[in-house]
C-alpha cells in the first residue's frame, strides 16, 4: 500500500462516481479554487463545484492541512430544496498512520415530527449501518460535538482513530451510502412552498452553525487566511 497515495486520493472515488451518476456539469465560477495555495504559497489541494440531476450541488474540497502528512476532504451533495431528500456528506482527516472518517445522509428535517418519513426512507441504509456496527472492522462512534449530533441522521457513520489500512473499506461503505442517497433523490417527493422554504432555511442554519462551531476552523484560517477560508466555505457548503 502506497500511504502517500491513500492520503492524497481520499474521497476521490466517491467524488468521481457522484459526478458521473448525476451527469454533473462543472461550475467554473469557482475556478479560483482549483489550486489552493496556503499563506506560504504552497499548492495544497482544491475545491470544486458541480451541478447535476435532481437540482444537486456537488461541493468537493481536498486540502493538505499539513502538506504530505495530513489531508482533509469533504464531499457534500445537496439536492434541490424542493425535494424531500437528504444531503450526502462524506468527510475525513487522513494521515500517514491513522484516519477519522464519517459519512451521513443528513435529513435537514425535524426528525421528531418526521419519524414516519425517517423510518421509511432510511430503512435500507439502517440495515447496512447495523451490519457495519456489528462487524469487527470499525468501532462506530457518536460525534463528541453536540451540533453534529443535533444535525446528523440515525445512520451517521463515524470511525474515529482508525488505521489508514481501513480507508478503502470505509470508502466502500461511503459509496454504498451514495447509492442509497441516489435512490432517495430519484424517488423523492416534491414539497410545497412552505416545506421547501423550511428546508432551505434549515440548511442555511446548519451551514452557519457548522462553520461557526468547527473546532478546526482556526487551523484552516491559519493555513489560508480568513478571506480564502470563507471562499472555500462558500463553495464547499
Amino acid at each position: 500500500m502506497d500511504v502517500s497515495t491513500v492520503v492524497s486520493n481520499a474521497g476521490k472515488t466517491v467524488e468521481d462516481k457522484a459526478v458521473m451518476k448525476l451527469n454533473a456539469k462543472f461550475d467554473d465560477s469557482f475556478n479560483d479554487l482549483l489550486e489552493l495555495k496556503n499563506l506560504k504559497g504552497e499548492s495544497t489541494g482544491y475545491t470544486k463545484v458541480w451541478h447535476g440531476d435532481h437540482g444537486t450541488k456537488i461541493g468537493s474540497m481536498s486540502i493538505d492541512i499539513m502538506p504530505g502528512k495530513a489531508r482533509y476532504f469533504n464531499l457534500q451533495i445537496t439536492p434541490d430544496n424542493a425535494l424531500r431528500a437528504p444531503r450526502y456528506v462524506f468527510e475525513g482527516l487522513v494521515m500517514g498512520h491513522s484516519c477519522q472518517l464519517s459519512v451521513d445522509l443528513y435529513p435537514d428535517a425535524d426528525m421528531t415530527t418526521d419519524l414516519d418519513w425517517v423510518y421509511a426512507t432510511y430503512e435500507p441504509v439502517n440495515k447496512l449501518f447495523e451490519e457495519i456496527r456489528k462487524g469487527d472492522t470499525f468501532a462506530p462512534s457518536v460525534s463528541r460535538y453536540l451540533h453534529i449530533r443535533s444535525f446528523c441522521s440515525p445512520v451517521f457513520l463515524l470511525a474515529p482513530a482508525m488505521p489508514i489500512e481501513t480507508v478503502a473499506t470505509f470508502e466502500g461503505y461511503a459509496e454504498q451510502y451514495f447509492d442509497f442517497w441516489l435512490a432517495m433523490a430519484a424517488n423523492a417527493e416534491s414539497s410545497d412552498a412552505k416545506d421547501t422554504l423550511a428546508r432551505k432555511e434549515r440548511r442555511e442554519l446548519i451551514s452557519r452553525e457548522t462553520i461557526a462551531r468547527d473546532p478546526d476552523r482556526k487551523m484552516v484560517v491559519g493555513v489560508y487566511g480568513e478571506e480564502l477560508t470563507r471562499r472555500i466555505e462558500e463553495a464547499a457548503m
